[in-house]
């Protein structure tokens, strides 16, 4: 079930701020298996699952539904889209990158790329800047391009890249974090007809990519005792990174500290009972997991532990390889270990 709603959910396109269709999607599944699902006024989706009377905890588990991506910023005369990236694209992969409107997917496009044939020696080991570069939609003019339904301020998404590698792991795009929503989804269903001990909620959450806080009306309302985020971490098992030791298929990785130096100072150090007693769950049901310390990586953690007088946070990481791209890999083992994990604590606590 897990692939099948990855598979679904890396489909669709869903930027900071036009999660439209993601967050139709989530809204759907969690009708399936629960009645008291919402959405708020900016498109983040809450589902409550069925709570004993008298709870006194509540418990957040989030995952965000937003993608990386491109803006238009100017339409040249002769038909070419100069964009500004959405989120952390990672512009070394950008030059004969396949693309598409988020508006009209049936509109294609290219990052351009200067021909080979013609390249100077001086650029052929140079990557352009982001200023430099264009998206080509096969229009001779400014006129053409309007006439197609595209403007400045209209989103590009990478186009469909889903591949199945094996039968364990699989690639695409918007693998971060259309794989936090679908562990959502699952835990959704497993839980369906439990009355737990504490009152818990799973939110699909907007403009994670864009700034971190599109969550912060959610907290605001609910008023969580403990949150729990779902999102993924580079693994550093290719032979081009060796920053820890986060693998594929080793299991999911609970985070000990991540922090984000570039602009706002944030970064997560996790409630250390919080996290005691998921290292006591995998050791007690035989889950495997991993320890991560990421620097260069946020999340929405960084910004809640500090709303309502204070929250115990954590965050849980699925192990992924070429973050930031169109061909995000990850192995389905780690998330359905995830689920497995997260299941157990709601269970037993």
């Amino acid at each position: 079930m897990i692939r099948d709603n990855l598979k679904n959910l890396c489909q669709l396109n869903g930027l900071s701020s036009r999660e439209e269709s993601v967050g139709s999607y989530m809204l759907q599944k969690f009708h399936e298996f629960s009645e008291n699902v919402y959405k708020d006024n900016i498109g983040n989706i809450i589902c409550k699952l069925k709570t004993k009377k008298n709870a006194k905890t509540k418990i957040m588990i989030f995952a965000h539904m937003d993608e990386i991506g491109f803006i238009i910023r100017k339409i040249e005369d002769d038909g070419f889209l100069r964009f500004e990236r959405m989120g952390g694209v990672n512009t070394q992969i950008l030059p004969g990158t396949k693309v598409q409107s988020i508006k009209d997917e049936s509109i294609k496009g290219l990052v351009g790329v200067q021909s080979h044939h013609f390249m100077s020696a001086e650029n052929k080991f140079r990557i352009p800047q982001i200023q430099d570069m264009y998206i080509d939609i096969g229009a001779d003019s400014n006129g053409s391009v309007i006439s197609r339904g595209i403007n400045v301020g209209d989103m590009f998404s990478f186009d469909d890249t889903w591949t199945e590698m094996s039968d364990k792991i699989v690639s695409s795009k918007a693998i971060d974090d259309r794989i936090g929503c679908s562990i959502l989804l699952e835990l959704n269903e497993m839980l369906r007809g439990s009355e737990l001990d504490a009152e818990v909620y799973l939110v699909s959450c907007v403009m994670e990519e864009f700034n971190i806080r599109g969550i912060l009306p959610v907290v605001r309302k609910i008023k969580p005792d403990i949150t729990i985020g779902i999102d993924i971490t580079p693994a550093c098992d290719t032979p081009d990174l060796n920053y820890n030791d986060v693998s594929l298929g080793k299991g999911p990785a609970l985070t000990y500290m991540n922090f984000h130096g570039r602009g706002t100072l944030a970064g997560v150090l996790p409630d250390k009972e919080l996290i005691a007693s998921f290292e006591n769950i995998c050791a007690d049901n035989d889950i495997p997991y991993q320890r991560e310390v990421a620097s260069g990586v946020v999340t929405e953690n960084a910004y809640i532990l500090f709303e309502n007088e204070g929250i115990k946070v954590m965050s849980i990481s699925i192990p992924t390889r070429y973050t930031h791209t169109p061909i995000e890999c990850i192995s389905i083992t780690d998330a359905d270990n995830t689920v497995k994990l997260i299941k157990e604590f709601i269970c037993q606590f």
